[in-house]
Protein backbone atom coordinates (compact mmCIF):
# COMPACT_ATOMS: atom_id res chain seq x y z
CA UNK A 1 0.00 0.00 0.00
CA UNK A 2 1.28 3.47 -0.84
CA UNK A 3 2.42 5.70 2.02
CA UNK A 4 -0.20 8.30 2.99
CA UNK A 5 0.49 11.74 1.51
CA UNK A 6 1.06 14.81 3.70
CA UNK A 7 -2.04 16.89 4.31
CA UNK A 8 -0.71 19.60 2.01
CA UNK A 9 -0.56 17.35 -1.03
CA UNK A 10 -3.35 16.28 -3.34
CA UNK A 11 -4.38 12.63 -3.01
CA UNK A 12 -3.36 10.62 -6.05
CA UNK A 13 -4.95 7.41 -7.30
CA UNK A 14 -4.48 4.45 -5.00
CA UNK A 15 -4.31 0.90 -6.33
CA UNK A 16 -6.29 -1.79 -4.52
CA UNK A 17 -6.19 -5.27 -6.07
CA UNK A 18 -4.78 -3.63 -9.22
CA UNK A 19 -7.84 -1.36 -9.41
CA UNK A 20 -7.41 2.42 -9.19
CA UNK A 21 -9.66 4.10 -6.66
CA UNK A 22 -10.86 7.65 -6.89
CA UNK A 23 -9.51 10.12 -4.29
CA UNK A 24 -12.77 9.86 -2.32
CA UNK A 25 -12.67 6.06 -2.34
CA UNK A 26 -9.00 5.95 -1.41
CA UNK A 27 -9.54 7.60 1.95
CA UNK A 28 -9.48 4.44 4.07
CA UNK A 29 -6.33 3.23 2.35
CA UNK A 30 -4.30 6.40 2.23
CA UNK A 31 -5.66 8.68 4.96
CA UNK A 32 -3.47 9.21 7.94
CA UNK A 33 -4.72 7.17 10.88
CA UNK A 34 -6.04 9.53 13.51
CA UNK A 35 -6.41 8.34 17.07
CA UNK A 36 -9.63 9.44 18.71
CA UNK A 37 -9.68 10.07 22.41
CA UNK A 38 -11.23 7.24 24.46
CA UNK A 39 -14.89 7.70 25.24
CA UNK A 40 -15.64 8.86 28.78
CA UNK A 41 -16.90 6.21 31.24
CA UNK A 42 -20.15 8.16 31.45
CA UNK A 43 -20.96 7.00 27.88
CA UNK A 44 -20.81 3.19 28.26
CA UNK A 45 -21.82 0.89 25.42
CA UNK A 46 -25.35 -0.47 25.81
CA UNK A 47 -24.43 -3.32 23.45
CA UNK A 48 -21.46 -4.29 25.64
CA UNK A 49 -23.69 -4.15 28.71
CA UNK A 50 -26.23 -6.48 27.07
CA UNK A 51 -23.62 -8.91 25.76
CA UNK A 52 -21.80 -8.95 29.10
CA UNK A 53 -24.64 -11.14 30.40
CA UNK A 54 -24.23 -13.56 27.49
CA UNK A 55 -21.23 -12.78 25.25
CA UNK A 56 -21.66 -15.78 22.94
CA UNK A 57 -24.49 -17.81 21.50
CA UNK A 58 -23.85 -21.42 22.55
CA UNK A 59 -24.68 -24.28 20.15
CA UNK A 60 -24.38 -28.06 20.37
CA UNK A 61 -24.24 -30.02 17.11
CA UNK A 62 -25.27 -33.69 17.27
CA UNK A 63 -25.88 -36.02 14.36
CA UNK A 64 -24.83 -38.73 11.97
CA UNK A 65 -21.54 -38.25 10.20
CA UNK A 66 -21.32 -36.85 6.70
CA UNK A 67 -24.28 -34.49 6.98
CA UNK A 68 -22.31 -31.24 6.76
CA UNK A 69 -22.23 -29.96 10.32
CA UNK A 70 -19.17 -27.80 9.69
CA UNK A 71 -20.67 -26.38 6.53
CA UNK A 72 -23.88 -25.27 8.21
CA UNK A 73 -21.94 -23.56 11.00
CA UNK A 74 -19.62 -21.88 8.50
CA UNK A 75 -22.57 -20.62 6.44
CA UNK A 76 -24.66 -19.21 9.27
CA UNK A 77 -21.78 -17.52 11.09
CA UNK A 78 -19.57 -16.64 8.08
CA UNK A 79 -16.34 -18.29 9.12
CA UNK A 80 -13.79 -20.48 7.35
CA UNK A 81 -15.00 -24.07 7.53
CA UNK A 82 -11.53 -25.39 8.34
CA UNK A 83 -11.48 -23.27 11.49
CA UNK A 84 -14.20 -25.49 12.98
CA UNK A 85 -12.46 -28.88 12.90
CA UNK A 86 -15.33 -30.96 14.18
CA UNK A 87 -15.94 -34.66 13.53
CA UNK A 88 -17.81 -34.23 10.25
CA UNK A 89 -17.87 -36.85 7.55
CA UNK A 90 -16.60 -39.60 9.84
CA UNK A 91 -17.56 -41.45 12.99
CA UNK A 92 -16.02 -38.93 15.32
CA UNK A 93 -14.72 -39.14 18.82
CA UNK A 94 -15.48 -35.52 19.66
CA UNK A 95 -15.42 -34.32 23.23
CA UNK A 96 -18.88 -32.86 23.76
CA UNK A 97 -17.56 -30.58 26.54
CA UNK A 98 -14.97 -28.94 24.30
CA UNK A 99 -15.80 -25.35 23.33
CA UNK A 100 -15.01 -24.49 19.72
CA UNK A 101 -14.58 -20.81 18.91
CA UNK A 102 -13.48 -18.87 15.84
CA UNK A 103 -11.52 -15.64 15.66
CA UNK A 104 -13.58 -14.85 12.55
CA UNK A 105 -16.72 -14.51 14.68
CA UNK A 106 -16.27 -14.14 18.43
CA UNK A 107 -20.01 -14.12 19.15
CA UNK A 108 -20.78 -17.84 19.00
CA UNK A 109 -19.53 -20.96 20.74
CA UNK A 110 -19.86 -24.51 19.43
CA UNK A 111 -20.02 -27.92 21.11
CA UNK A 112 -19.74 -31.03 18.93
CA UNK A 113 -20.92 -34.58 19.60
CA UNK A 114 -20.08 -37.69 17.62
CA UNK A 115 -22.92 -38.93 15.48
CA UNK A 116 -25.23 -41.83 16.26
CA UNK A 117 -23.28 -44.59 14.56
CA UNK A 118 -24.03 -48.35 14.67
CA UNK A 119 -21.99 -50.05 17.34
CA UNK A 120 -21.37 -46.89 19.37
CA UNK A 121 -22.69 -47.42 22.88
CA UNK A 122 -23.57 -44.95 25.64
CA UNK A 123 -23.73 -42.11 23.13
CA UNK A 124 -27.29 -41.10 23.96
CA UNK A 125 -26.40 -41.03 27.65
CA UNK A 126 -23.53 -38.62 26.96
CA UNK A 127 -25.74 -36.28 24.94
CA UNK A 128 -28.60 -36.45 27.46
CA UNK A 129 -26.28 -35.70 30.38
CA UNK A 130 -24.78 -32.71 28.59
CA UNK A 131 -28.19 -31.26 27.67
CA UNK A 132 -29.52 -31.64 31.19
CA UNK A 133 -26.38 -30.08 32.72
CA UNK A 134 -26.49 -27.15 30.31
CA UNK A 135 -30.18 -26.42 30.95
CA UNK A 136 -30.29 -26.73 34.73
CA UNK A 137 -32.37 -24.20 36.60
CA UNK A 138 -30.25 -21.43 38.06
CA UNK A 139 -27.37 -21.90 35.62
CA UNK A 140 -26.02 -18.52 34.40
CA UNK A 141 -27.33 -17.71 30.95
CA UNK A 142 -23.88 -17.60 29.34
CA UNK A 143 -23.28 -21.21 30.45
CA UNK A 144 -26.63 -22.48 29.21
CA UNK A 145 -27.11 -24.29 25.92
CA UNK A 146 -28.93 -21.88 23.61
CA UNK A 147 -29.33 -24.15 20.58
CA UNK A 148 -28.80 -27.77 19.63
CA UNK A 149 -28.53 -28.76 15.99
CA UNK A 150 -29.13 -32.46 15.59
CA UNK A 151 -28.20 -33.83 12.17
CA UNK A 152 -28.29 -37.38 10.93
CA UNK A 153 -29.58 -36.90 7.45
CA UNK A 154 -31.71 -34.09 6.08
CA UNK A 155 -33.82 -32.45 8.88
CA UNK A 156 -33.39 -29.66 11.38
CA UNK A 157 -35.49 -29.30 14.50
CA UNK A 158 -35.11 -26.49 17.01
CA UNK A 159 -36.39 -26.55 20.56
CA UNK A 160 -36.43 -23.72 23.10
CA UNK A 161 -37.20 -23.55 26.80
CA UNK A 162 -36.32 -20.47 28.82
CA UNK A 163 -32.74 -19.86 27.66
CA UNK A 164 -32.44 -23.24 25.94
CA UNK A 165 -33.02 -23.92 22.26
CA UNK A 166 -32.78 -27.37 20.74
CA UNK A 167 -32.71 -27.79 16.99
CA UNK A 168 -33.07 -31.24 15.43
CA UNK A 169 -31.57 -31.43 11.93
CA UNK A 170 -32.85 -34.14 9.60
CA UNK A 171 -31.97 -34.51 5.96
CA UNK A 172 -34.72 -33.61 3.49
CA UNK A 173 -36.08 -37.11 2.86
CA UNK A 174 -35.12 -38.75 -0.39
CA UNK A 175 -35.93 -42.28 -1.49
CA UNK A 176 -35.27 -44.89 1.18
CA UNK A 177 -34.48 -42.51 4.07
CA UNK A 178 -36.32 -43.03 7.33
CA UNK A 179 -37.34 -39.78 8.98
CA UNK A 180 -37.03 -40.54 12.67
CA UNK A 181 -34.61 -42.90 14.40
CA UNK A 182 -34.72 -44.18 17.98
CA UNK A 183 -32.18 -41.59 19.12
CA UNK A 184 -34.33 -38.84 17.58
CA UNK A 185 -37.31 -40.10 19.55
CA UNK A 186 -35.30 -40.02 22.76
CA UNK A 187 -34.24 -36.44 22.10
CA UNK A 188 -37.80 -35.42 21.31
CA UNK A 189 -39.04 -37.10 24.47
CA UNK A 190 -36.46 -35.11 26.40
CA UNK A 191 -37.70 -31.95 24.70
CA UNK A 192 -41.26 -32.88 25.62
CA UNK A 193 -40.33 -33.43 29.25
CA UNK A 194 -38.53 -30.08 29.31
CA UNK A 195 -41.50 -28.36 27.55
CA UNK A 196 -39.18 -27.19 24.79
CA UNK A 197 -40.71 -25.73 21.55
CA UNK A 198 -39.66 -27.53 18.37
CA UNK A 199 -38.59 -26.26 14.95
CA UNK A 200 -38.08 -28.89 12.26
CA UNK A 201 -35.57 -27.83 9.60
CA UNK A 202 -35.03 -30.08 6.60
CA UNK A 203 -31.48 -29.69 5.28
CA UNK A 204 -29.79 -30.58 1.97
CA UNK A 205 -32.84 -29.40 0.08
CA UNK A 206 -30.73 -29.30 -3.09
CA UNK A 207 -30.33 -33.11 -3.02
CA UNK A 208 -34.10 -33.54 -2.92
CA UNK A 209 -34.51 -31.23 -5.92
CA UNK A 210 -31.67 -32.98 -7.77
CA UNK A 211 -33.38 -36.33 -7.29
CA UNK A 212 -36.56 -35.05 -8.91
CA UNK A 213 -34.70 -33.42 -11.79
CA UNK A 214 -32.83 -36.68 -12.43
CA UNK A 215 -36.16 -38.52 -12.56
CA UNK A 216 -37.49 -35.90 -14.97
CA UNK A 217 -34.42 -36.30 -17.17
CA UNK A 218 -34.90 -40.06 -17.32
CA UNK A 219 -38.56 -39.58 -18.23
CA UNK A 220 -37.52 -37.11 -20.90
CA UNK A 221 -35.12 -39.65 -22.43
CA UNK A 222 -37.73 -42.41 -22.35
CA UNK A 223 -40.42 -40.24 -23.92
CA UNK A 224 -38.14 -38.41 -26.38
CA UNK A 225 -39.36 -35.17 -24.82
CA UNK A 226 -37.00 -32.32 -25.83
CA UNK A 227 -37.64 -30.18 -22.76
CA UNK A 228 -38.24 -30.39 -19.00
CA UNK A 229 -41.04 -28.48 -17.34
CA UNK A 230 -38.93 -26.78 -14.65
CA UNK A 231 -41.88 -25.44 -12.66
CA UNK A 232 -43.56 -28.85 -12.64
CA UNK A 233 -40.44 -30.57 -11.32
CA UNK A 234 -40.02 -27.95 -8.59
CA UNK A 235 -43.63 -28.39 -7.52
CA UNK A 236 -43.19 -32.17 -7.42
CA UNK A 237 -40.16 -31.77 -5.15
CA UNK A 238 -42.07 -29.36 -2.91
CA UNK A 239 -45.00 -31.77 -2.78
CA UNK A 240 -42.68 -34.56 -1.70
CA UNK A 241 -41.26 -32.32 1.02
CA UNK A 242 -44.75 -31.41 2.23
CA UNK A 243 -45.65 -35.11 2.37
CA UNK A 244 -42.52 -35.86 4.39
CA UNK A 245 -43.34 -33.04 6.79
CA UNK A 246 -46.78 -34.52 7.27
CA UNK A 247 -45.23 -37.90 8.09
CA UNK A 248 -42.99 -36.15 10.60
CA UNK A 249 -46.03 -34.46 12.11
CA UNK A 250 -47.71 -37.84 12.51
CA UNK A 251 -44.63 -39.25 14.23
CA UNK A 252 -44.64 -36.25 16.55
CA UNK A 253 -48.31 -36.94 17.30
CA UNK A 254 -47.40 -40.50 18.13
CA UNK A 255 -44.87 -39.22 20.65
CA UNK A 256 -47.50 -36.77 21.97
CA UNK A 257 -45.25 -33.77 21.36
CA UNK A 258 -47.14 -31.99 18.64
CA UNK A 259 -47.32 -28.81 20.70
CA UNK A 260 -45.32 -27.46 23.62
CA UNK A 261 -46.07 -24.58 25.94
CA UNK A 262 -43.94 -21.67 26.95
CA UNK A 263 -44.97 -18.49 28.70
CA UNK A 264 -48.45 -19.98 29.18
CA UNK A 265 -49.03 -20.08 25.38
CA UNK A 266 -49.02 -22.85 22.81
CA UNK A 267 -46.96 -22.77 19.63
CA UNK A 268 -47.30 -25.11 16.63
CA UNK A 269 -44.28 -26.87 15.20
CA UNK A 270 -42.30 -24.82 12.70
CA UNK A 271 -40.62 -26.30 9.61
CA UNK A 272 -37.84 -24.93 7.43
CA UNK A 273 -36.13 -26.48 4.40
CA UNK A 274 -32.56 -25.28 3.80
CA UNK A 275 -29.55 -25.86 1.57
CA UNK A 276 -25.93 -24.89 2.15
CA UNK A 277 -25.02 -25.51 -1.48
CA UNK A 278 -24.11 -22.14 -2.98
CA UNK A 279 -25.03 -23.41 -6.46
CA UNK A 280 -28.59 -24.07 -5.35
CA UNK A 281 -30.89 -21.27 -6.45
CA UNK A 282 -32.17 -19.44 -3.41
CA UNK A 283 -29.84 -21.09 -0.92
CA UNK A 284 -29.30 -17.76 0.87
CA UNK A 285 -33.04 -17.33 1.24
CA UNK A 286 -33.31 -20.75 2.88
CA UNK A 287 -30.56 -19.86 5.37
CA UNK A 288 -32.22 -16.53 6.08
CA UNK A 289 -35.49 -18.30 6.83
CA UNK A 290 -33.63 -20.57 9.25
CA UNK A 291 -32.19 -17.58 11.11
CA UNK A 292 -35.63 -15.94 11.25
CA UNK A 293 -37.33 -19.05 12.65
CA UNK A 294 -34.54 -19.50 15.18
CA UNK A 295 -34.95 -15.90 16.30
CA UNK A 296 -38.68 -16.42 16.81
CA UNK A 297 -37.92 -19.29 19.20
CA UNK A 298 -35.92 -17.05 21.51
CA UNK A 299 -38.02 -15.03 23.91
CA UNK A 300 -35.46 -13.45 26.21
CA UNK A 301 -33.04 -10.62 25.51
CA UNK A 302 -30.22 -12.71 26.99
CA UNK A 303 -30.41 -15.08 24.00
CA UNK A 304 -31.94 -13.27 21.05
CA UNK A 305 -29.49 -10.35 21.16
CA UNK A 306 -26.42 -12.66 21.05
CA UNK A 307 -28.12 -14.68 18.31
CA UNK A 308 -28.89 -11.61 16.19
CA UNK A 309 -25.31 -10.37 16.60
CA UNK A 310 -23.70 -13.76 15.95
CA UNK A 311 -25.62 -14.75 12.82
CA UNK A 312 -24.38 -13.26 9.55
CA UNK A 313 -27.24 -14.08 7.20
CA UNK A 314 -30.28 -11.94 8.05
CA UNK A 315 -29.76 -8.14 7.88
CA UNK A 316 -33.27 -7.46 9.20
CA UNK A 317 -32.29 -8.86 12.59
CA UNK A 318 -29.27 -6.54 12.64
CA UNK A 319 -31.46 -3.50 12.00
CA UNK A 320 -34.05 -4.59 14.57
CA UNK A 321 -31.39 -5.25 17.22
CA UNK A 322 -29.67 -1.91 16.54
CA UNK A 323 -32.99 -0.16 17.11
CA UNK A 324 -33.70 -2.15 20.28
CA UNK A 325 -30.26 -1.44 21.74
CA UNK A 326 -30.28 2.23 20.72
CA UNK A 327 -33.75 2.77 22.12
CA UNK A 328 -32.65 1.62 25.55
CA UNK A 329 -30.66 4.77 26.13
CA UNK A 330 -28.85 6.80 23.50
CA UNK A 331 -31.56 7.15 20.87
CA UNK A 332 -34.20 8.36 23.33
CA UNK A 333 -35.49 11.91 22.93
CA UNK A 334 -32.45 13.16 21.00
CA UNK A 335 -33.75 16.74 21.08
CA UNK A 336 -33.63 16.77 24.89
CA UNK A 337 -31.24 13.96 25.75
CA UNK A 338 -30.27 13.70 29.39
CA UNK A 339 -27.58 11.06 28.79
CA UNK A 340 -25.75 13.26 26.27
CA UNK A 341 -26.02 16.42 28.38
CA UNK A 342 -22.56 17.77 29.18
CA UNK A 343 -20.79 15.56 26.62
CA UNK A 344 -18.96 16.65 23.49
CA UNK A 345 -21.10 15.94 20.45
CA UNK A 346 -18.37 14.03 18.59
CA UNK A 347 -18.22 11.63 21.57
CA UNK A 348 -21.98 11.15 21.39
CA UNK A 349 -21.71 10.34 17.69
CA UNK A 350 -18.81 7.94 18.23
CA UNK A 351 -20.75 6.06 20.91
CA UNK A 352 -23.74 5.73 18.57
CA UNK A 353 -21.43 4.66 15.72
CA UNK A 354 -19.60 1.96 17.68
CA UNK A 355 -22.75 0.45 19.19
CA UNK A 356 -24.34 0.09 15.75
CA UNK A 357 -21.19 -1.43 14.24
CA UNK A 358 -20.94 -3.93 17.13
CA UNK A 359 -24.45 -5.22 16.44
CA UNK A 360 -23.70 -5.80 12.75
CA UNK A 361 -20.62 -7.87 13.69
CA UNK A 362 -19.03 -7.85 10.25
CA UNK A 363 -16.10 -10.11 9.54
CA UNK A 364 -13.75 -7.13 9.64
CA UNK A 365 -10.27 -8.19 10.82
CA UNK A 366 -8.75 -4.83 9.83
CA UNK A 367 -11.30 -2.91 11.89
CA UNK A 368 -12.28 -0.76 8.91
CA UNK A 369 -15.80 0.00 10.15
CA UNK A 370 -14.53 0.85 13.63
CA UNK A 371 -11.82 3.07 12.17
CA UNK A 372 -11.69 6.83 12.48
CA UNK A 373 -11.30 7.30 8.72
CA UNK A 374 -14.58 5.49 8.02
CA UNK A 375 -16.24 7.54 10.75
CA UNK A 376 -15.12 10.73 8.99
CA UNK A 377 -16.56 9.45 5.71
CA UNK A 378 -19.92 8.95 7.44
CA UNK A 379 -19.69 12.44 8.94
CA UNK A 380 -19.16 13.84 5.44
CA UNK A 381 -22.20 11.91 4.26
CA UNK A 382 -24.15 13.54 7.10
CA UNK A 383 -22.94 17.06 6.29
CA UNK A 384 -26.22 18.22 4.66
CA UNK A 385 -27.78 18.03 8.13
CA UNK A 386 -25.09 20.15 9.78
CA UNK A 387 -26.61 23.27 11.35
CA UNK A 388 -25.54 26.49 9.54
CA UNK A 389 -23.77 24.45 6.86
CA UNK A 390 -21.17 26.32 4.82
CA UNK A 391 -19.02 25.49 1.82
CA UNK A 392 -16.23 23.14 3.03
CA UNK A 393 -12.67 24.38 3.14
CA UNK A 394 -10.52 22.53 0.59
CA UNK A 395 -7.94 21.81 3.26
CA UNK A 396 -5.91 19.51 1.07
CA UNK A 397 -5.02 22.54 -1.08
CA UNK A 398 -4.56 24.98 1.79
CA UNK A 399 -1.95 23.59 4.12
CA UNK A 400 -1.28 27.06 5.60
CA UNK A 401 -4.92 27.15 6.73
CA UNK A 402 -4.56 23.78 8.45
CA UNK A 403 -1.29 24.89 10.02
CA UNK A 404 -3.01 28.06 11.22
CA UNK A 405 -5.79 25.99 12.76
CA UNK A 406 -3.19 23.99 14.65
CA UNK A 407 -1.49 27.11 15.96
CA UNK A 408 -4.53 29.23 16.72
CA UNK A 409 -7.00 26.62 17.87
CA UNK A 410 -4.62 24.00 19.24
CA UNK A 411 -5.37 24.95 22.85
CA UNK A 412 -9.10 24.73 22.10
CA UNK A 413 -9.40 21.83 19.67
CA UNK A 414 -7.48 18.55 20.11
CA UNK A 415 -5.37 17.16 17.23
CA UNK A 416 -8.40 15.24 15.97
CA UNK A 417 -10.16 18.53 15.25
CA UNK A 418 -7.22 19.57 13.06
CA UNK A 419 -7.59 16.29 11.18
CA UNK A 420 -11.28 17.07 10.65
CA UNK A 421 -10.25 20.37 9.09
CA UNK A 422 -7.75 18.58 6.88
CA UNK A 423 -10.49 16.24 5.76
CA UNK A 424 -12.51 19.16 4.41
CA UNK A 425 -14.89 20.07 7.23
CA UNK A 426 -15.84 23.70 7.76
CA UNK A 427 -14.94 25.59 10.89
CA UNK A 428 -18.66 25.66 11.69
CA UNK A 429 -18.77 21.86 11.39
CA UNK A 430 -15.68 21.42 13.56
CA UNK A 431 -17.08 23.79 16.17
CA UNK A 432 -20.40 21.93 16.11
CA UNK A 433 -18.81 18.48 16.52
CA UNK A 434 -16.40 19.58 19.25
CA UNK A 435 -18.92 21.58 21.24
CA UNK A 436 -21.07 20.12 24.00
CA UNK A 437 -24.36 18.51 23.10
CA UNK A 438 -27.02 21.19 22.78
CA UNK A 439 -30.66 20.28 23.36
CA UNK A 440 -32.29 21.51 20.17
CA UNK A 441 -34.24 20.10 17.20
CA UNK A 442 -31.33 20.73 14.79
CA UNK A 443 -29.01 18.68 17.01
CA UNK A 444 -31.54 15.88 17.14
CA UNK A 445 -31.97 15.98 13.36
CA UNK A 446 -28.22 15.64 12.87
CA UNK A 447 -28.02 12.65 15.23
CA UNK A 448 -31.09 11.03 13.66
CA UNK A 449 -29.63 11.48 10.20
CA UNK A 450 -26.33 9.91 11.26
CA UNK A 451 -28.11 6.88 12.75
CA UNK A 452 -30.19 6.40 9.60
CA UNK A 453 -27.30 6.92 7.17
CA UNK A 454 -24.99 4.54 9.03
CA UNK A 455 -27.66 1.85 9.46
CA UNK A 456 -28.75 1.96 5.82
CA UNK A 457 -25.17 1.92 4.59
CA UNK A 458 -24.30 -1.08 6.77
CA UNK A 459 -27.39 -2.83 5.42
CA UNK A 460 -26.15 -2.12 1.89
CA UNK A 461 -22.67 -3.37 2.77
CA UNK A 462 -24.07 -6.50 4.46
CA UNK A 463 -26.09 -7.47 1.38
CA UNK A 464 -23.16 -6.68 -0.92
CA UNK A 465 -20.82 -8.82 1.18
CA UNK A 466 -23.27 -11.73 1.02
CA UNK A 467 -23.46 -11.48 -2.75
CA UNK A 468 -19.83 -10.90 -3.75
CA UNK A 469 -17.74 -11.55 -0.62
CA UNK A 470 -19.36 -14.79 0.56
CA UNK A 471 -17.60 -15.94 3.74
CA UNK A 472 -14.61 -13.68 3.09
CA UNK A 473 -13.46 -10.83 5.33
CA UNK A 474 -14.21 -7.22 4.45
CA UNK A 475 -11.54 -5.29 2.63
CA UNK A 476 -11.08 -1.63 1.88
CA UNK A 477 -12.10 -1.98 -1.76
CA UNK A 478 -15.50 -3.49 -0.97
CA UNK A 479 -16.24 -0.95 1.79
CA UNK A 480 -15.32 2.10 -0.25
CA UNK A 481 -16.87 0.89 -3.52
CA UNK A 482 -20.12 0.25 -1.68
CA UNK A 483 -19.91 3.66 0.00
CA UNK A 484 -19.32 5.39 -3.33
CA UNK A 485 -22.32 3.58 -4.84
CA UNK A 486 -24.41 4.47 -1.78
CA UNK A 487 -23.55 8.15 -2.15
CA UNK A 488 -24.28 8.25 -5.88
CA UNK A 489 -27.45 6.15 -5.99
CA UNK A 490 -29.22 6.51 -2.64
CA UNK A 491 -27.88 9.39 -0.54
CA UNK A 492 -30.11 12.15 -1.96
CA UNK A 493 -33.26 10.07 -1.71
CA UNK A 494 -32.42 9.11 1.87
CA UNK A 495 -31.73 12.75 2.76
CA UNK A 496 -35.19 13.72 1.56
CA UNK A 497 -36.82 10.84 3.42
CA UNK A 498 -35.04 11.93 6.60
CA UNK A 499 -36.20 15.53 6.21
CA UNK A 500 -39.77 14.37 5.56
CA UNK A 501 -39.97 11.82 8.37
CA UNK A 502 -37.39 12.55 11.09
CA UNK A 503 -39.05 12.68 14.54
CA UNK A 504 -37.27 15.94 15.44
CA UNK A 505 -39.00 17.91 12.70
CA UNK A 506 -42.52 16.53 13.02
Amino acid sequence: MNAPPPYGMAVQSVMVNNTPLSPAMASLSSAEHVVMEPLPPSLPSTVDETLARCPRFRILVVGNTGVGKSRLIANIFSIDQEHIDIADGRAGTADIDREYTSKDNPRFLLHDSKGFEPGITNHWGIVEKFIRQRSKKGLPVEQRLHALWYRYGNSDTSITHRYFTYRLCIEAPRSGLRLMQTADEELLKLAMNQKIPVIVVFTKLDLLYNEFFLKATRRQDQQNNPSIDHDKVVEEARGSLRASIEVFRQQFDHLKIRRFSWSSTYQPLNYVAVSTNQKFLGFLQTLEELTEVTRKCLHTEETFIPWAVAQRIDPKQKVQTSIEEGSKKYWKNLAKSTVFKGHVLKDCLWRIHMDIVKVWNFRDPEGLLAGKEFHMEMLKLNEPFMPQSQTPLDALKHLPVVAALAVIFGPIFPPLAIAFGAAGFTMVAINFLFSNYHAAPETALYLEAYIINLTLFLHELFVTALQIQWQRPLNNEVVMTTLEHFKEMKAQQIQQLIRDNAPSIR
